[in-house]
Protein backbone atom coordinates (compact mmCIF):
# COMPACT_ATOMS: atom_id res chain seq x y z
CA UNK A 1 0.00 0.00 0.00
CA UNK A 2 1.20 3.30 -0.91
CA UNK A 3 2.13 6.38 1.42
CA UNK A 4 -0.79 8.38 0.17
CA UNK A 5 -2.84 5.30 1.00
CA UNK A 6 -1.95 4.73 4.44
CA UNK A 7 -2.59 8.50 5.01
CA UNK A 8 -6.10 8.37 3.59
CA UNK A 9 -7.04 5.35 5.45
CA UNK A 10 -5.61 6.79 8.65
CA UNK A 11 -7.95 9.94 8.06
CA UNK A 12 -10.67 8.29 7.05
CA UNK A 13 -10.23 6.09 10.58
CA UNK A 14 -9.79 8.95 12.66
CA UNK A 15 -13.15 10.78 11.13
CA UNK A 16 -15.11 7.36 11.87
CA UNK A 17 -14.44 7.23 15.18
CA UNK A 18 -14.76 10.65 15.64
CA UNK A 19 -18.35 10.59 14.36
CA UNK A 20 -19.12 7.68 15.86
CA UNK A 21 -18.70 8.44 19.12
CA UNK A 22 -19.97 12.32 19.26
CA UNK A 23 -23.64 10.12 17.72
CA UNK A 24 -23.15 7.67 20.57
CA UNK A 25 -23.10 10.65 22.75
CA UNK A 26 -25.54 12.57 21.00
CA UNK A 27 -28.02 9.78 21.47
CA UNK A 28 -26.99 9.33 25.07
CA UNK A 29 -28.06 13.00 26.08
CA UNK A 30 -31.15 12.55 25.22
CA UNK A 31 -31.77 10.78 28.37
CA UNK A 32 -34.80 9.10 27.27
CA UNK A 33 -34.44 4.82 26.31
CA UNK A 34 -35.90 4.31 23.01
CA UNK A 35 -35.45 1.76 19.80
CA UNK A 36 -34.21 4.99 18.30
CA UNK A 37 -31.39 5.37 21.11
CA UNK A 38 -30.54 1.88 21.57
CA UNK A 39 -29.98 0.89 18.10
CA UNK A 40 -27.71 3.88 17.39
CA UNK A 41 -25.83 3.14 20.19
CA UNK A 42 -25.62 -0.22 19.04
CA UNK A 43 -24.97 1.07 15.36
CA UNK A 44 -22.12 3.30 16.18
CA UNK A 45 -20.82 1.11 18.60
CA UNK A 46 -19.74 -1.05 15.65
CA UNK A 47 -18.41 2.03 13.31
CA UNK A 48 -16.61 3.35 15.72
CA UNK A 49 -14.85 -0.39 16.82
CA UNK A 50 -14.35 -1.38 13.09
CA UNK A 51 -12.83 2.23 13.01
CA UNK A 52 -10.36 1.34 16.28
CA UNK A 53 -9.75 -2.43 15.29
CA UNK A 54 -10.06 -1.43 11.24
CA UNK A 55 -6.75 -4.19 10.78
CA UNK A 56 -8.30 -7.09 12.56
CA UNK A 57 -11.89 -6.21 10.94
CA UNK A 58 -9.84 -6.70 7.33
CA UNK A 59 -8.03 -9.82 8.22
CA UNK A 60 -11.80 -11.17 10.00
CA UNK A 61 -13.37 -10.34 6.67
CA UNK A 62 -10.37 -11.59 4.36
CA UNK A 63 -10.62 -15.07 6.70
CA UNK A 64 -14.46 -15.06 5.95
CA UNK A 65 -14.04 -14.90 1.72
CA UNK A 66 -11.60 -17.14 1.87
CA UNK A 67 -14.38 -20.11 1.18
CA UNK A 68 -17.04 -20.09 -1.05
CA UNK A 69 -19.54 -20.30 1.53
CA UNK A 70 -18.21 -17.58 3.54
CA UNK A 71 -17.77 -15.35 0.23
CA UNK A 72 -21.29 -15.52 -0.75
CA UNK A 73 -22.38 -14.87 2.68
CA UNK A 74 -20.10 -11.42 2.85
CA UNK A 75 -21.52 -11.00 -0.58
CA UNK A 76 -25.06 -11.31 1.12
CA UNK A 77 -24.47 -9.40 4.20
CA UNK A 78 -23.12 -6.51 2.11
CA UNK A 79 -25.69 -6.22 -0.44
CA UNK A 80 -28.21 -6.26 2.61
CA UNK A 81 -26.39 -3.55 4.65
CA UNK A 82 -26.26 -1.43 1.64
CA UNK A 83 -29.82 -1.72 0.51
CA UNK A 84 -30.71 -0.82 4.41
CA UNK A 85 -28.35 2.50 4.12
CA UNK A 86 -30.22 3.35 0.47
CA UNK A 87 -33.59 2.71 2.53
CA UNK A 88 -32.36 4.69 5.45
CA UNK A 89 -30.81 7.72 3.22
CA UNK A 90 -34.72 7.55 1.08
CA UNK A 91 -36.54 7.88 4.37
CA UNK A 92 -34.48 10.95 5.47
CA UNK A 93 -34.52 12.38 2.86
CA UNK A 94 -38.80 12.08 2.54
CA UNK A 95 -38.83 13.81 5.87
CA UNK A 96 -36.78 16.72 5.10
CA UNK A 97 -39.35 16.74 2.12
CA UNK A 98 -42.31 16.06 4.35
CA UNK A 99 -41.56 18.59 6.93
CA UNK A 100 -41.17 21.62 3.79
CA UNK A 101 -44.52 21.18 2.29
CA UNK A 102 -46.70 24.33 2.55
CA UNK A 103 -50.57 23.78 3.90
CA UNK A 104 -53.37 24.79 1.42
CA UNK A 105 -55.02 27.84 2.65
CA UNK A 106 -57.50 27.84 5.17
CA UNK A 107 -56.66 23.98 6.02
CA UNK A 108 -57.82 23.04 9.40
CA UNK A 109 -54.81 22.52 11.32
CA UNK A 110 -54.38 19.46 13.62
CA UNK A 111 -51.58 19.25 16.30
CA UNK A 112 -50.78 15.98 17.22
CA UNK A 113 -50.38 15.14 20.65
CA UNK A 114 -47.08 14.36 23.12
CA UNK A 115 -46.18 13.57 26.60
CA UNK A 116 -47.99 15.66 28.95
CA UNK A 117 -46.06 15.49 32.52
CA UNK A 118 -48.98 15.79 34.90
CA UNK A 119 -51.05 18.69 33.77
CA UNK A 120 -48.37 20.53 31.97
CA UNK A 121 -46.94 19.99 28.13
CA UNK A 122 -43.30 18.32 27.99
CA UNK A 123 -40.70 20.06 26.24
CA UNK A 124 -41.61 18.68 22.71
CA UNK A 125 -45.27 19.40 23.66
CA UNK A 126 -44.93 22.60 25.01
CA UNK A 127 -42.37 23.54 21.48
CA UNK A 128 -45.37 22.18 19.12
CA UNK A 129 -48.29 24.31 20.95
CA UNK A 130 -46.12 27.14 20.76
CA UNK A 131 -45.84 26.36 16.58
CA UNK A 132 -49.41 25.76 16.55
CA UNK A 133 -50.16 29.39 18.12
CA UNK A 134 -48.00 31.17 15.83
CA UNK A 135 -49.79 29.60 13.30
CA UNK A 136 -53.55 30.37 14.88
CA UNK A 137 -52.79 34.14 15.23
CA UNK A 138 -51.50 34.73 11.74
CA UNK A 139 -54.24 32.21 10.23
CA UNK A 140 -57.46 33.87 12.56
CA UNK A 141 -59.90 31.80 10.34
CA UNK A 142 -58.36 28.81 11.34
CA UNK A 143 -59.96 26.04 13.18
CA UNK A 144 -57.88 23.90 15.18
CA UNK A 145 -57.58 20.19 16.66
CA UNK A 146 -56.10 18.95 19.30
CA UNK A 147 -55.44 15.21 18.77
CA UNK A 148 -54.37 13.01 21.48
CA UNK A 149 -55.17 10.64 24.29
CA UNK A 150 -55.16 9.95 28.36
CA UNK A 151 -51.82 7.98 28.71
CA UNK A 152 -51.98 6.05 31.67
CA UNK A 153 -48.62 8.31 33.25
CA UNK A 154 -51.07 11.26 32.38
CA UNK A 155 -53.17 13.28 34.87
CA UNK A 156 -55.33 14.73 31.96
CA UNK A 157 -55.63 13.73 27.89
CA UNK A 158 -52.95 15.14 26.13
CA UNK A 159 -55.50 16.90 24.04
CA UNK A 160 -57.07 18.95 26.89
CA UNK A 161 -53.56 19.84 28.32
CA UNK A 162 -53.30 21.48 24.59
CA UNK A 163 -56.87 22.98 24.69
CA UNK A 164 -55.68 24.18 28.27
CA UNK A 165 -52.54 25.66 27.08
CA UNK A 166 -53.97 27.58 23.39
CA UNK A 167 -57.30 28.85 25.37
CA UNK A 168 -55.09 30.31 28.28
CA UNK A 169 -52.77 32.10 25.42
CA UNK A 170 -55.81 33.54 24.19
CA UNK A 171 -56.66 31.62 21.47
CA UNK A 172 -60.33 31.67 21.19
CA UNK A 173 -62.25 28.02 22.54
CA UNK A 174 -64.81 28.30 19.93
CA UNK A 175 -61.80 27.62 17.50
CA UNK A 176 -60.67 24.75 18.85
CA UNK A 177 -61.99 20.87 18.78
CA UNK A 178 -60.97 18.17 21.12
CA UNK A 179 -59.54 14.48 19.78
CA UNK A 180 -59.24 13.09 22.87
CA UNK A 181 -59.17 8.95 22.46
CA UNK A 182 -56.13 8.61 20.50
CA UNK A 183 -52.98 6.76 20.70
CA UNK A 184 -50.99 6.56 17.90
CA UNK A 185 -50.48 8.67 14.44
CA UNK A 186 -53.00 6.75 12.42
CA UNK A 187 -55.84 7.29 15.57
CA UNK A 188 -54.37 11.33 15.72
CA UNK A 189 -55.72 11.43 12.07
CA UNK A 190 -58.98 9.09 11.95
CA UNK A 191 -60.60 10.51 15.14
CA UNK A 192 -59.74 14.03 13.46
CA UNK A 193 -61.10 13.57 10.25
CA UNK A 194 -64.70 12.05 12.34
CA UNK A 195 -64.65 15.58 13.92
CA UNK A 196 -64.00 17.11 10.43
CA UNK A 197 -66.93 15.65 9.16
CA UNK A 198 -69.05 16.22 12.04
CA UNK A 199 -68.28 20.07 12.10
CA UNK A 200 -68.08 20.62 8.50
CA UNK A 201 -64.51 21.49 8.58
CA UNK A 202 -62.04 21.58 5.66
CA UNK A 203 -60.56 18.16 4.79
CA UNK A 204 -57.15 19.97 3.25
CA UNK A 205 -54.97 19.51 7.27
CA UNK A 206 -52.26 21.26 8.54
CA UNK A 207 -50.32 19.37 10.53
CA UNK A 208 -48.70 20.52 13.50
CA UNK A 209 -45.97 18.19 14.45
CA UNK A 210 -42.10 17.58 14.80
CA UNK A 211 -40.21 17.87 11.38
CA UNK A 212 -39.35 14.27 11.62
CA UNK A 213 -42.62 13.16 11.84
CA UNK A 214 -44.38 15.28 8.96
CA UNK A 215 -44.14 12.81 6.12
CA UNK A 216 -45.72 9.78 7.98
CA UNK A 217 -48.18 11.63 9.40
CA UNK A 218 -48.51 13.10 5.59
CA UNK A 219 -49.05 9.29 4.22
CA UNK A 220 -51.71 8.22 7.07
CA UNK A 221 -53.84 11.83 6.31
CA UNK A 222 -54.12 10.40 2.45
CA UNK A 223 -54.83 6.73 3.54
CA UNK A 224 -57.30 8.68 5.53
CA UNK A 225 -58.90 10.47 2.64
CA UNK A 226 -57.14 13.77 3.53
CA UNK A 227 -53.96 16.01 1.82
CA UNK A 228 -52.10 17.67 4.38
CA UNK A 229 -49.02 20.03 4.38
CA UNK A 230 -46.53 20.58 7.57
CA UNK A 231 -46.29 23.12 9.89
CA UNK A 232 -43.58 21.43 11.40
CA UNK A 233 -42.39 22.42 14.90
CA UNK A 234 -38.43 22.36 15.68
CA UNK A 235 -37.18 18.98 17.64
CA UNK A 236 -34.68 20.09 20.70
CA UNK A 237 -31.40 19.36 19.69
CA UNK A 238 -30.52 16.99 22.05
CA UNK A 239 -33.58 15.00 21.73
CA UNK A 240 -33.29 15.26 17.38
CA UNK A 241 -30.95 11.98 16.89
CA UNK A 242 -33.19 9.38 19.55
CA UNK A 243 -36.39 10.47 17.95
CA UNK A 244 -35.38 11.05 14.11
CA UNK A 245 -33.70 7.19 14.13
CA UNK A 246 -37.06 6.49 15.96
CA UNK A 247 -39.34 7.76 13.11
CA UNK A 248 -37.02 5.71 11.19
CA UNK A 249 -38.38 2.35 12.37
CA UNK A 250 -41.83 3.52 12.35
CA UNK A 251 -41.70 5.09 9.09
CA UNK A 252 -40.10 2.03 7.78
CA UNK A 253 -43.22 -0.23 9.15
CA UNK A 254 -46.06 2.25 7.68
CA UNK A 255 -44.32 1.81 4.36
CA UNK A 256 -43.41 -1.84 4.66
CA UNK A 257 -46.30 -3.17 6.85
Amino acid sequence: MSEKKKIIGTIFRILLICVSFFMIGWYIISAIVTIGSISGIIFFTCTALSGIFSKQFFMLTDKIKSNKIGKIIFRVVTALFAAAMIFVAVELGAMVYGACRTPDENSTLVVLGCQVNGTNPSKMLRIRLETAYDYLVENPDTKCIVSGGKGSNERISEAQCMYNWLTAKGISADRIYMEDKSTNTDENIEFSKQIIEQENLNKSLAIVTDGFHEFRASIIALKHGCSSGAVSAPTPFYLAANFTTRELFAFAAEILL
